[in-house]
Parts: C-alpha cells; sequence; structure tokens
C-alpha cells in the first residue's frame, strides 16, 4: 500500500495511546518490524488447519532471512497456546481497506464474509480488548462497511496467549476514533501535539525525548478511566 493518500489505521491506533510517540516517531528511520510480530503474522495463516511448526519455521527463514534465535522460542510459545483453541479458517489475508469519507487506509489481518480479525503476537489483557486494539478495529469496521455496504464486526486474536477477543463498534468506539483521527490529522499538518502521560511511558523508545513533566489528564485518558 506504498503512495496511499491518507492517513494510516497504524497511526490512528498509536495516537489513542499517546499522539507524541506517532509524532516522533516520524523521524524515527531504524524502525524494524518486531520478531514476536513476524511470527504472529506467519502462524495467522495457518489458523483453521494443523499448526506445523516445521512448515511455518520454513516459513519463517525466508520472509524473516536471518531470524534470531529467540523466533523458534517464540514460535513453539505461540503454536502451544492457539493449539488449545479453534480458530476460523479466513478467507482472506491482508486485505487493502480504505475510507474516503474518513481519508484513511490499511490491511485487516485476517478478513471473513461477515467480519474480520486482527493478529496480535502478544497475550490478551485480563478483560475485553486493549483501548488501541478497540481503536484499530473501529478503523477497519468503518473502512469495510464503507466499502461492502454491510455491517462488519471485528475480533483481535491474541495470539501469545491464544485468545480471541470480539471487537463490536460501538458509540463509544467511534468517538475514540474520531479523537484519535484528529489527533493524527494535526500530526500530518505538522502540528506538535500534547504527551499522554501513563504506563505506556516505561518502555517507550522515546521516553528521554519526551518531555517528562507531568500535564493535565487528556480526553484519552479521561475516557480510559
Amino acid at each position: 500500500m506504498n503512495g496511499e493518500k491518507g492517513i494510516p489505521i497504524n497511526e490512528i491506533a498509536s495516537c489513542s495511546i499517546c499522539p507524541m510517540k506517532v509524532y516522533l516517531s516520524k523521524s524515527d528511520t531504524k524502525f524494524k518490524e518486531p520478531l514476536s510480530y513476524s511470527v504472529a503474522k506467519q502462524v495467522s495463516y495457518h489458523l483453521g488447519d494443523v499448526l506445523d511448526i516445521e512448515k511455518i519455521w520454513d516459513e519463517l527463514e525466508l520472509t524473516v532471512p536471518n531470524c534470531e534465535s529467540d523466533a523458534r522460542e517464540i514460535l513453539e510459545s505461540i503454536v502451544e497456546a492457539c493449539n488449545k483453541v479453534t480458530w476460523r479458517r479466513a478467507e482472506d489475508y491482508d486485505v487493502s481497506v480504505r475510507s474516503e469519507r474518513y481519508n484513511i487506509y490499511g490491511r485487516v489481518d485476517r478478513l471473513f464474509d461477515d467480519s474480520f480479525s486482527i493478529v496480535k503476537p502478544g497475550k490478551a489483557p485480563t478483560n475485553g480488548v486493549y483501548i488501541s486494539n478497540r481503536v484499530q478495529a473501529a478503523c477497519y469496521a468503518i473502512c469495510l462497511e464503507e466499502m461492502f455496504k454491510k455491517e462488519m464486526y471485528g475480533r483481535v486474536e491474541y495470539l501469545g496467549s491464544g485468545t480471541i477477543r470480539s471487537a463490536v463498534l460501538s458509540a463509544s468506539d467511534r468517538r475514540a476514533f474520531l479523537l484519535a483521527l484528529d489527533a493524527a490529522e494535526k500530526i500530518s499538518r505538522g502540528e506538535i501535539p500534547k504527551a499522554i502521560h501513563g504506563t505506556h511511558c516505561i518502555n517507550c523508545k522515546f521516553k528521554e525525548t519526551c518531555s517528562t513533566s507531568r500535564k493535565p489528564k487528556s480526553l484519552f485518558e479521561r475516557l480510559r478511566s
């Protein structure tokens, strides 16, 4: 989807956590796809079939040249977790989606005739779906409904724990989407956003670059509380 005009859905989802991280990441030219995500994506193509570790490993060695030794451990852990669940086989994978109304675009991991799934390599939260994943699901649902003229519901598949969670689009999800979209649009215009401080700051690679002074609670934070 290189050359697409508009706001990438992954940026909108990230803005629901912290717009400043999105702003700072635009100057980061050293992005590398996380190994855990690469492994989870490869496993996702086999969900609904037998998860043959050796076959998936062969594919990983092709798609991720010189993949680290940790990849094998991650693969075995994900397959073990996923083998405890009955999965639905997708009709298509990595499907390009777009909304002309909101000028957003992205790729859906797994698509079905009535729904879609987002693949995540980590473990599911204790309850529900992480806020950024809900916003991401809202983006995809909006795009697919516009494209196919019918309601589409979403799921988030946390392969790290073999967990499937529904992400049906609600009014609050639509509001969170609009807030995150507004933040992403401002960043695309070159505006400097405010940082949203919280537990996510601990492992943020931009924590030394970002201002550490505590800001008043943002609307995103108030919605999450």
